[in-house]
């Protein structure tokens, strides 16, 4: 099949690979002329090693990236409030903190390897599904007519709107200031490390492994911040966060160190899309142009791979000509359950760690520990962070849970 898609991200060129290697002939379209990697460190979960290792690609992301066998987090009194292993859920676990642009270059150098053909500076402002084939514009300039659309344009798609598929786009009132610092001492190895005050305050540091282009090690820094007070935080100072910062976590002060401007820190500010259904006609979406949440359980990047993998195994086979409605219509029910598991769960654990409550984060932090130790709840919340639910209670992903990779 001649298949386009549009957007370069984690879900839009894992879908170009996993198509192009299946035999059909594949475009992909990015808007930016010299696409390149944006924002924090992500946290890749065992189910998206599985898609990498699928893809061929885990084995050179694994030294660039940071092994993570701990979730820990406490409350400003010092209160153990999280305490999650990845070996209490597999002996071998771990998730993986990289640096988003050691992904991006990985996916990019398996497209160019695959001659897959690359459109950048183009943007698709119109997808035209005629029933018998997929046409795609730029402001009223055709680009192309395909078997098949794939948009994978991410959060702030404009694409989706036309799709005619009901859906909800919801900006999150609170979001994030990141910078990516170095940590040559490792001091925050292998445990991804939380520090909350009510739920008002939260900061995060998660080893990255290195950047692209250097060896020295990185730490991902997160700080809960609502978007109507950015302004404010600018307005008192970068010193004034540094002491703030330390007061909460007096162990991040060597990190702090590394943070002279204001403009190291960039905001990041997040939306809730959902979607009835991830496809129509001839049109697939994926990634968070399908289902963008809170990034409190750290799924995205992976439930973008496991996207491209499960569309990819849908349309193997199909020739030219042929309807995929079915195919896409069997994605999009392969997917719901995973997808509305992390979206719900995502919403509903965002005020509990990002909001103006009193007695939502006074039962976080009287309880929460507890529920870390009680085998049964325990079990699901390992099962949450390694990826693999897709139900409220026992619905499990059917797809590969795990990657096999030998011991550190």
């Amino acid at each position: 099949m001649n298949i386009a898609i549009i957007g370069g991200g984690t879900a839009g060129a894992a879908a170009a690979l996993y198509l192009a290697r299946d035999g059909h002939r594949v475009v992909l379209h990015e808007r930016v002329a010299a696409p390149e990697a944006l924002g924090a460190g992500i946290l890749i979960q065992p189910t998206g090693m599985a898609v990498l290792q699928d893809l061929g690609l885990l084995e050179g992301v694994l030294h660039k990236g940071a092994r993570i066998h701990q979730l820990y987090g406490t409350s400003h009194t010092g209160r153990v409030v999280m305490d999650l292993q990845y070996t209490d859920w597999r002996a071998s676990a771990f998730g993986l903190g990289l640096h988003r642009g050691v992904l991006f270059k990985a996916l990019w150098r398996a497209m160019a390897a695959q001659n897959i053909a690359v459109r950048s500076g183009v943007e698709v402002t119109a997808v035209e599904d005629s029933g018998a084939a997929v046409t795609l514009r730029s402001h009223a300039e055709p680009l192309g007519t395909y078997d098949l659309a794939v948009i994978a344009d991410g959060t702030r798609s404009a694409l989706r709107e036309a799709l005619g598929i009901r859906h909800r786009t919801t900006p999150y009132p609170w979001g994030a200031l990141w910078a990516i610092v170095p940590d040559p001492q490792e001091q925050f190895k292998g445990c991804l490390r939380q520090w909350y005050r009510r739920a008002g305050q939260m900061l995060g540091v998660m080893p990255t492994g290195s950047g692209p282009d250097n060896q020295v090690p990185v730490v991902s820094l997160f700080w809960s911040l609502r978007a109507d007070r950015l302004e404010a935080w600018r307005a008192n100072g970068l010193a004034a966060w540094k002491r703030q910062v330390a007061d909460l976590a007096p162990e991040t002060r060597a990190l702090l160190g590394h943070i002279g401007r204001p403009e190291q820190l960039t905001w990041a500010g997040y939306s809730d899309v959902v979607m009835r259904r991830w496809h129509g006609g001839r049109v697939a979406v994926l990634g968070d142009c399908a289902h963008a949440m809170s990034p409190q359980l750290g799924q995205g990047a992976n439930l973008a791979l496991i996207d491209a993998q499960v569309l990819a195994a849908n349309l193997r086979g199909l020739e030219a000509g042929a309807d995929p409605g079915a195919a896409l219509a069997q994605y999009s029910r392969q997917r719901r359950g995973q997808v509305r598991y992390y979206q719900r769960a995502s919403r509903w654990l965002t005020p509990v760690y990002q909001s103006d409550g009193r007695l939502i984060p006074l039962l976080r932090d009287g309880f929460m520990h507890l529920t870390c130790k009680l085998p049964l709840l325990r079990g699901q919340m390992l099962d949450t962070l390694a990826g693999v639910k897709a139900g409220m209670l026992f619905g499990k992903y059917a797809g590969t849970h795990a990657p096999q990779i030998e011991a550190d």
